[in-house]
């Protein structure tokens, strides 16, 4: 068996950050997945304490769980980020290695935790928060039946 080389150690090493920044992705669709299945269930689970009838608590329980996956998002989103931010020095010494200049190496730009909770991929949640804002408005001037 053949020692190894730095070279098949970074790549080793970029196999596995790749292959946990994908499971950390595929989290972050699952939790929008999910988040959207069980905004169903707790509105009915509330409106059943409700006698059935709509009421605010129903609005706030539903935008209490889009904040919940959100948060929870924003924490994978961060850490999917993290793990790409650490795979660029490995890039850049693979390709300082090289005999002929490699150009193409990626760059990735800091994610702090604001950033993290505010970027496009988090636009789901703020169209669902928006839709159960505008239908909690509705229901409090009385355009929904009580």
């Amino acid at each position: 068996m053949s020692e190894p080389t730095s070279d098949s150690l970074d790549k080793d090493q970029l196999e596995q950050l790749h292959a946990a920044t994908l499971k950390a992705s595929e989290a972050c669709l699952e939790l929008k997945k999910l988040c959207a299945v069980v905004l169903v269930p707790v509105g009915t689970l509330v409106a059943s304490f409700a006698d059935k009838r709509p009421s605010g608590v129903v609005f706030l329980a539903g935008l209490l769980v889009i904040l919940a996956f959100w948060l929870a998002d924003s924490f994978s989103y961060f850490y999917q980020r993290k793990l790409r931010g650490a795979m660029i020095p490995i890039w850049n010494r693979r390709a300082a290695r090289c005999p002929d200049a490699y150009p193409h190496t990626p760059t990735s730009g800091a994610v702090g935790p604001l950033r993290a909770a505010f970027n496009a991929s988090m636009a789901y949640y703020l169209i669902l928060g928006a839709l159960f804002g505008v239908a909690a408005g509705a229901y409090s001037l009385g355009l929904l039946e009580r």
